[in-house]
């Protein structure tokens, strides 16, 4: 009896194990198009849930800066698991790591979202920038605002 149960242990173990293992992944190819500028960085988060987004980089499955080279810009986020996703960018034009604002909260350097997703009366929503990668690659076209 000890023996049957050690044999259904491991053969537990090593499902389980494969299963680990089989998680699909994929990757996200970002092209960031209409910069004004080459000053500064980009900053670019990435949630895979609706907590702070767009712009808590704490809350972000990933954060990035990337330099500037030209008025596009492209990046590949590999080893990520199928599921939801959604991307915030920002323009760091001085290169201070903030989202520079006016008195009223108004960002006073570039941003934008996944899918292009416009906020109103405040930043996009969540919902309105997730897209799903379900596959090995997902392009992800995102047009700066100014």
């Amino acid at each position: 009896m000890k023996i049957l149960s050690f044999i259904l242990l491991i053969i537990n173990f090593l499902c389980c194990g494969l299963k680990a293992q089989s998680q699909a992944t994929g990757s996200i190819h970002i092209t960031i198009t209409g910069l004004k500028n080459t000053k500064g960085q980009l900053g670019i988060l990435l949630f895979n849930s609706a907590q702070g987004f767009p712009s808590d980089w704490q809350q972000a499955h990933q954060q990035l800066l990337l330099p500037i080279a030209g008025t596009v810009v492209e990046h590949t986020i590999a080893g990520l698991n199928y599921g939801e996703y959604a991307i915030a960018v920002m323009h760091d034009e001085n290169m201070n790591n903030v989202m520079d604002t006016n008195f009223l909260g108004i960002p006073k350097e570039g941003n934008a979202v996944s899918n292009n997703a416009k906020g109103s009366m405040g930043p996009p929503k969540f919902k309105d920038a997730v897209f799903k990668l379900t596959s090995d690659k997902y392009l992800a076209e995102i047009k700066m605002n100014y």
